[in-house]
């Protein structure tokens, strides 16, 4: 750990998905300041200066920039990744004089009323919505719009607060629904929306520090279109698509970052390939999470997206083989899930996984103890998994081994 002032990089999050982003501004021989409201993250023992601020209160952190750099702490870049703080990442990169996002492009993304807004505006593919706060809202909202529908939240992420429906609901169920998307948002509304149909991804690009468009990657998500929740199963990558239906996505995405006015950093977007073509489903100002950029995608090519967009946040070029494919594998993310409201007694066959051919990563959300929540949204799986594979067949074969002899023992709480 290094306490000097000078060379920081601004990590803004201090959980698993930061973890990789510190290893690799290591390399670039960074000093590392981390913000994080739990004073316990995993990421505070490898910073070098940690401060327990909520990465959601952008007053806080203005308010810690300015104090540092008057006790001379000098910042060479700010960033979020794989966490949902863009906005906040924003707003300290433009106080420090910091390359960065404009903060309106990321605080119009990161409101999902805006940002249909803004699509609708510019005349870009979109869903029809509405934008809630009562029963009485909802139900003229949803006569427009007409069943299949799904609710979200507003300004939240991994699908809190999102559930989907077939058939018109009664009242009541329609109403729990509301409350639980409004909870998940800091507006107290909640999105309306027509649900679409049709394979989706993340599309992954960045604005280097010269304001070029650079496509970074295409996974593939897999949900269970029959369920009530929007809680992704498996990611793959590479994407399946074929090579024009991912020039279409990418240029999608450059088109409405563009109009976005993004010159600079992340640009990375939920997209679904429908019937009418495709259409961005969501968008944000940060790199992935879900640990597509921080393991799927440098297990499957060697790209590495982290060091290119530490160099961005930097004002640095850097150079085109860090998001070249240099290995040519599939590798596959899936999970073990444990029934709802067991209490965690056991994990085992981790170490025989280990040993086995394709075995990449696994990584528990949980631990020893903890109750397993109703599989909801993106944020109650239990774990990640992942496998390699020359090919897409080996790939999944690999998982599925691994699958059958990991297993997270529960009892009943």
């Amino acid at each position: 750990m290094n306490k000097s002032k000078k060379n920081i990089l601004w990590i803004i999050g201090g959980g698993q998905l930061q973890v990789p982003l510190i290893v690799e501004a290591r390399k670039l021989k960074l000093n590392i300041l981390v913000t994080d409201k739990d004073p316990n993250c995993v990421c505070k023992p490898l910073s070098d200066h940690f401060y327990p601020v909520d990465i959601f209160d952008i007053s806080k952190n203005v308010e810690l920039l300015l104090t540092l750099q008057a006790q001379g702490f000098e910042f060479r870049g700010v960033i979020a990744a794989g966490i949902d703080a863009n906005v906040t990442a924003a707003v300290v990169a433009k106080t420090a004089g910091l390359p960065g996002v404009n903060p309106k492009a990321a605080y119009i993304t990161h409101n999902k009323a805006l940002f249909r807004e803004f699509l609708a505006k510019n005349k870009l593919p979109s869903p029809k919505w509405e934008e809630v706060a009562t029963l009485s809202q909802a139900k003229k909202a949803i006569k427009k719009i007409s069943a299949p529908f799904i609710i979200k939240n507003i300004d939240s992420s991994a699908s809190r607060g999102t559930r989907k429906f077939f058939t018109k609901p009664a009242d009541g169920e329609l109403e729990l629904a509301l409350e639980e998307a409004k909870k998940a948002s800091t507006t107290n509304t909640a999105l309306v929306e027509e649900l679409l149909s049709g394979p989706e991804q993340t599309v992954e690009t960045l604005f280097d520090a010269n304001g070029k468009f650079r496509p970074c990657f295409i996974t593939d998500r897999k949900f269970d279109v029959k369920s009530e929740w929007a809680t992704e199963l498996e990611v793959e990558h590479p994407t399946t698509l074929s090579i024009a239906t991912q020039k279409k996505l990418y240029e999608l995405v450059g088109r409405t970052a563009k109009l976005l006015g993004i010159t600079t950093g992340a640009a990375k977007a939920d997209t679904m390939v429908t019937k009418n073509g495709p259409v961005i489903i969501e968008m944000t100002t940060r790199l992935s999470g879900g640990f597509d950029c921080q393991y799927l995608v440098p297990i499957a090519t060697g790209k590495n997206i982290l060091r290119a967009a530490i160099l961005t946040s930097l004002g640095k070029k850097f150079p085109a083989s860090l998001l070249q494919d240099r290995k040519h594998r599939v590798a596959v993310l899936d999970s073990l899930w444990p029934k709802p409201g067991g209490r965690i007694v056991a994990i085992e066959g981790v170490e025989e996984a280990k040993r086995m051919p394709g075995f990449e990563l696994f990584s528990m959300r949980y631990k020893l103890g903890d109750i397993v929540k109703p599989y909801v949204d993106n944020a109650k799986r239990a774990c990640f998994v992942i496998a390699s594979g020359k090919d897409r067949k080996e790939a999944k074969e690999n998982l599925k081994r691994i699958l059958a002899v990991v297993s997270i023992k529960t009892k009943q709480a």
